[in-house]
């Protein structure tokens, strides 16, 4: 598959994750893109990890909605699809200013949409906090991060923002969920088939105060204002169970999924089945022999709750 685009172009200085560059780290991520037939990536997955997941993470994100390839020919004539493979180096800018006042909004990569979720347009990555400060808030000194649920209908637009976890401030969580709903901008999700539909995504923005408030009071940067404690994001139990049959023609079928309480495998209210099978097909499983057999997937997630010490010991057995 040959770029459409300038693979430079895909990724730059400006799309570094907020967090990576305050912490200074680098490396290297290795990607391997599936290309469909109208030349539009399909599936990213890391072939060469950089070490460290926000990295990897937004490198698939970029790619797969940046990347762009003049389709391959078959002997008809007719365009197909296939595989592209490359790398991204991630390293910090000499001169760069690790300050805080950065854009506030990031996807939270420890919930993954399937089969691919809603990208964010640049403009929402590069969104101020600063410009949109509630006054409230800014009078209060407050601080904080929203970590939040995004439902994303099929237009790219956000329908729905719930709040997971507060900042500890009402009014720095409502104007979080006003900006996703007025400024969140996304490339819909893809269904099994490749065709728009809605999503969900679990994503976060970063209340920081501006500089000038800082230097003017000096409360937030010599830390004199205590932050309260949060609640501990694994607190409530819960269970999940995905299973499916894979058949010998690489075909999904039987899927069922059920949920009860938080596990963190899906967001509440979103059926992973819904996006499994279909005309899609995968590579089989094989035997000893290398003949193509079904198989019978499950996949089960448990969040339990112990008494100190209890969990070490269940382990241990």
């Amino acid at each position: 598959m040959e770029p459409a685009t300038n693979p430079a172009s895909w990724v730059t200085n400006q799309d570094y994750p907020v967090a990576a560059m305050r912490d200074e780290r680098e490396g290297v991520s290795g990607f391997r893109l599936t290309i469909g037939p109208d030349g539009l990536p399909q599936r990213c997955e890391i072939i060469g990890s950089s070490g460290h997941p926000d990295l990897d993470a937004a490198t698939c994100r970029l790619v797969m909605e940046r990347a762009r390839f003049k389709p391959g020919r078959n002997a008809r004539g007719e365009a197909v699809g296939g595989t592209y493979s490359n790398r991204i180096r991630w390293q910090i800018p000499d001169g760069s200013d690790h300050t805080e006042e950065m854009a506030g909004f990031e996807v939270d990569t420890t919930l993954e949409s399937w089969p691919r979720g809603p990208i964010p347009d640049d403009g929402l990555l590069r969104i101020d906090p600063a410009v949109h400060y509630p006054p409230t808030a800014l009078a209060a000194r407050e601080e904080g991060t929203v970590h939040m649920e995004l439902a994303v209908d099929s237009a790219g637009r956000v329908s729905v923002c719930k709040v997971k976890e507060s900042s500890l401030s009402a009014a720095l969580d409502d104007a979080a969920c006003a900006l996703m709903r007025n400024e969140g901008k996304f490339s819909p999700a893809l269904d099994s088939e490749g065709k728009p539909t809605t999503g969900v995504l679990a994503a976060t923005f970063r209340w920081s105060l501006p500089h000038d408030v800082r230097d003017a009071e000096g409360t937030a940067a010599s830390g004199q204002r205590p932050r309260p404690p949060r609640q501990f994001p694994l607190s409530e139990p819960g269970k999940s169970i995905l299973s499916m049959r894979v058949n010998a023609d690489g075909t999904v079928t039987d899927c069922t999924y059920l949920q009860d309480g938080e596990t963190w495998l899906m967001a509440p209210g979103i059926n992973p089945c819904d996006t499994i099978g279909g005309a899609q097909r995968d590579i089989p499983f094989t035997d000893a022999e290398g003949k193509p057999v079904a198989k019978d997937v499950t996949l089960r997630i448990e969040l339990k709750l112990d008494a100190a010490g209890d969990a070490n010991s269940a382990m241990h057995k």
